[in-house]
């Protein structure tokens, strides 16, 4: 499969959230998914059990922040459940040779595979969102000065816009993942502001709404 089908895989049908599907996972220098065969690099892919959601519900969105290609996996997981997966992804890859903060090679990989698995499934067309993150993104410490930056930061304008939400039924957002992070924090502040609910879980118990604390600065 090429990076242009997968690309497509992930933003096809009727949904009204395809188009905040971010394009640099697919845009690769080339992603090197090893075989199965190969012991050494092989990533085995596989959709976990979701614990914290029972039935879909079309009143709630879910961004799932989970480390890596976890992330996906999750996203397929809840797509079998009626949520139509989204992936966020905007880490660059580093060149050949060079060391990076953040290793987008296995979501990559994840993406190609689980672009396999979406075309066996079905969506409604008014299916909600489960936004893909990864929680690595804000890693910054560098070792050393050659190490690439390719950490990156979720923002207003990589979202639908809480009024965008509310007008197709949504008013309920499940956060997934081992804390809120600061740029999510940023962002869903002000969603409080226009009636917007927050919920919480690890990923283990049962989502229990929070009030998003304001946050102060990036970086």
């Amino acid at each position: 499969m090429t990076n242009r089908e997968a690309f497509e895989a992930w933003t096809s049908g009727e949904s009204k959230w395809a188009s905040w599907v971010r394009p640099v996972p697919f845009v690769m220098y080339g992603c090197n998914c090893a075989s199965e065969g190969d012991e050494n690099h092989y990533i085995s892919f596989d959709i976990p059990y979701v614990l914290y959601v029972e039935k879909l519900k079309k009143d709630t969105a879910i961004f799932v922040d989970r480390c890596g290609y976890n992330s996906v996996n999750e996203g397929l997981a809840l797509a079998e459940y009626g949520w139509r997966p989204i992936p966020l992804y905007n880490g660059t890859n580093e060149h050949p040779g060079a060391m990076a903060l953040v290793d987008n090679h296995g979501i990559e990989c994840a993406l190609l595979w689980g672009a396999d698995v979406l075309k066996t499934l079905s969506f409604e067309k008014d299916a909600p969102p489960a936004f893909l993150l990864d929680s690595n993104r804000m890693h910054r410490y560098k070792m050393k000065v050659s190490v690439y930056d390719n950490s990156w930061d979720l923002y207003n304008q990589d979202i639908p816009s809480p009024e965008y939400f509310i007008s197709n039924g949504i008013d309920k957002v499940i956060i997934v993942g081992e804390k809120i992070q600061k740029d999510l924090r940023i962002i869903f502040y002000e969603f409080q502001k226009k009636g917007i609910r927050f919920f919480y879980t690890d990923g283990y118990n049962k989502p229990t709404e929070v009030r998003i604390k304001k946050a102060r600065g990036r970086g």
